[in-house]
């Protein structure tokens, strides 16, 4: 039988809608492809497991489509719709790769529940720029092969062809089908099993070995099975739980550290401490310098999006000019790292506040909604100490769902936010008047830093008892809109044509960031703004997830993919304990620091948590915590939550791939397993909602 030219386009339509949809699925898995991504290692097995699963998925979507369209131009129109619905899915995750750095899963929509209107337009630009920029466009490709086919069919035989409904093909479509996705299935569990017990990394490691259509196929279809951490841990009784942890928890008079085999101990010596460090002798406590901020306020202040990098480059360094002499009077920590997952900002928030790693996959402060986690925090602890707390957010009280969190889980006793702002006067459309006599106005959605600035100093002269302050600053926020002084030209001569614009406003935001740090301490009078007996502590959220090769002009070397990674997420933290004595420098008028000193050991969120905790004596009792004192020379690891990178003093490297490693090298199995434990039970702390207070009890009791 004489095969018509027809015949074969309808052939090649077929054969394409398979071939190219499975094609598209390494955009999602490949690094190569994909520079947004931390692939797990590929294998041959998992390779070829994962093409099984695609194939069993598309063929069941071929074989409904065949029998709900007998009309072969009906046929191919369904086929290309449903392509099309592949590809724009390919581009929105590709998109959230971009922001996010893993896998979309289904429990990734509670983070849209953040009202967003302050910056949707400009992701939604920056996200369009990336068809072109990144050639996204090439998502499309298998959508506008199969139209191209179709527009070049001879369209009065595809309108007339019929294929009728095979009951017999169908059932046979359906049983191999059911054959090779139970196959796929099968191997891949025991592939898993086999890897990282770790919620936050099976959707990047399903799409991998599994496949991308049964990965969210069964996401959507709500068959999602989670890790059991306690039978993966083997918890059975209280005792299980301290064996486990005892390695780990700080709260000790002595333990030995798991990375140099060093005793250390929860009361901080003068011998203990980083070269360089120099305290007033009013701090002085005698030997340790545990409670040396004992009786004093602390204003913690959340920094929006400050990369470290700003203070290495010499371009952008020059607009720092304030912050850098508030970092000359500081102990300042050069070697710090997030440890955000997929809540980011609140990610912070949450391993500052609890000094906990988030889980990683999960927004928590969302998760609070059906979950009401019972956690140990630094709101608690200085409340029970008789502090009053005040938590100030320059958004809506639903951000974050900051208004159930700052009540319940990670209580405060007030929260005042964008809604409080208003009640008390502010107008939003009108901005804020930051500098009066010029008439300089700042509008944004949010409060503007500077008026967080003027609230902070307000608030803290009004305060009649100790206080614990946790103000939030607000910008500059990705898409990096809003700065007061406007898109300027000419302010980075030297990179000018050969940075996205989102990095350009990136960094013109710089003399907005020291101003703001200004305002903190002088009022717009030029009077001192700095409270009495007070301890300021400055931590930055995260990086600023800048893209597409800029930090490579930036740095003007091509860096490496892990380069990349680790650079954004070296951000900065450092401890102001201000003095009474007035000082002249730089050109800045500001108190003399009673502790200053470089720490270039490495540290992280959950390092600041513990140093808070010691550095007041907070009435913490037997709860274990983690980390270390960041005035010490104890060596520990960061953990970023969603791509699981780790930072040691001496590598960067992603429990996903540990054979990737920078410098180039083999990563300690040793090392590897202490960390990967501590994972999982930093996981198990989050996976019920009173873990941690149970493992609290198991502590109390044991010291009774």
């Amino acid at each position: 039988m004489k095969v018509t030219r027809q015949q074969k386009k309808n052939l090649l339509f077929t054969v394409m809608f398979f071939m190219l949809n499975i094609l598209n699925t390494f955009f999602l898995t490949n690094g190569v492809l994909n520079r947004y991504i931390a692939p797990f290692k590929h294998s041959v097995e998992g390779e070829l497991n994962a093409l099984a699963g695609n194939i069993a998925v598309l063929m069941a979507v071929f074989a409904v489509i065949a029998f709900l369209f007998s009309n072969h131009k009906r046929r191919m129109k369904a086929l290309i719709l449903v392509t099309l619905i592949f590809n724009v899915l390919f581009f929105l995750f590709s998109i959230f790769n971009m922001y996010y750095g893993t896998s979309f899963t289904v429990d990734q929509f509670s983070m849209f529940r953040n009202p967003s209107g302050g910056f949707v337009l400009g992701v939604i630009g920056v996200s369009l720029a990336e068809l072109i920029l990144y050639v996204r466009i090439i998502l499309f490709l298998p959508s506008i092969t199969l139209i191209v086919i179709y527009l070049r069919s001879e369209r009065e035989v595809i309108e007339d062809t019929y294929h009728g409904r095979n009951i017999k093909k169908v059932l046979i479509a359906i049983m191999a089908t059911t054959l090779l996705l139970f196959s796929s299935v099968t191997r891949f569990i025991d592939l898993y099993s086999k890897t990282l017990p770790i919620e936050a990394v099976k959707s990047t490691f399903a799409l991998q070995n599994l496949g991308v259509y049964p990965f969210y196929a069964a996401q959507f279809l709500g068959a999602d099975p989670k890790i059991d951490i306690e039978a993966y841990l083997g918890i059975e009784n209280e005792e299980d739980l301290l064996t486990l942890f005892d390695p780990y928890n700080k709260n000790q008079t002595s333990y030995v550290n798991m990375l140099d085999g060093n005793t250390y101990t929860n009361r901080l010596s003068h011998d203990q401490t980083f070269d360089g460090l120099t305290i007033d002798p009013s701090l002085s406590l005698g030997p340790s310098l545990h409670g040396m901020f004992e009786g004093k306020n602390l204003v913690l202040i959340h920094m929006e999006s400050f990369n470290y990098f700003l203070l290495e480059l010499a371009e952008t360094r020059s607009h720092l000019s304030f912050l850098e002499t508030l970092l000359s009077e500081s102990v300042v920590m050069t070697n710090y790292y997030t440890n955000v997952g997929m809540g980011v900002s609140s990610d912070a928030e949450l391993s500052v506040l609890t000094g906990l790693n988030p889980l990683g996959h999960q927004t928590l402060y969302w998760e609070f909604e059906d979950n009401p986690y019972d956690l140990s925090s630094l709101p608690r602890y200085f409340k029970n100490d008789g502090y009053q707390t005040l938590a100030i957010h320059g958004d809506t009280q639903m951000f974050y769902n900051r208004e159930s969190v700052y009540q319940d889980m990670i209580p405060f006793d007030d929260h005042y936010s964008l809604e409080d702002f208003v009640e008390d006067g502010y107008i939003i459309s009108d901005g804020y008047r930051y500098d009066t006599e010029n008439d300089l106005i700042h509008h944004s959605p949010w409060i503007s830093d500077y008026h967080l600035a003027d609230t902070i100093h307000d608030f803290g002269d009004g305060m009649t008892e100790p206080f614990f302050m946790f103000p939030i600053m607000m910008m500059p926020h990705t898409p990096y809109e809003y700065d007061p002084n406007g898109d300027r030209k000419g302010i980075y001569p030297m990179w000018e044509d050969d940075i996205t614009s989102l990095t350009k406003r990136y960094i013109q935001y710089l003399d907005y960031y020291d101003d703001v740090m200004k305002r903190l301490f002088t009022k717009e009078d030029g009077s001192d703004a700095t409270i009495d007996e007070t301890v300021y502590v400055f931590y930055s959220d995260h990086g600023s997830g800048i893209k597409n090769g800029d930090l490579d002009v930036l740095y003007d070397r091509e860096l490496s993919v892990l380069e990349t990674r680790k650079d954004l997420q070296h951000t900065l933290a450092f401890i102001y304990a201000p003095g009474e004595t007035m000082i002249e420098k730089n050109g800045y008028t500001i108190r003399e620091g009673l502790i200053k000193g470089e720490q270039t050991l490495l540290r992280s969120h959950i390092d600041l948590f513990r140093t808070i905790v010691e550095a007041f004596n907070l009435p913490v009792g037997s709860n274990p915590y983690f980390g270390v004192n960041a005035l010490s020379v104890e060596p520990t690891f960061a953990i970023e939550n969603r791509l699981m990178d780790v930072v040691t003093d001496d590598l960067f490297f992603s429990m996903i791939n540990p054979d990737e490693a920078m410098p180039e090298g083999t990563v300690d199995q040793a090392l590897l397993d202490v960390i990967v434990r501590f994972k999982i039970l930093s996981d198990f702390l989050l996976s019920s909602t009173e873990s941690q207070q149970r493992l609290n009890r198991a502590y109390a009791r044991r010291s009774d």
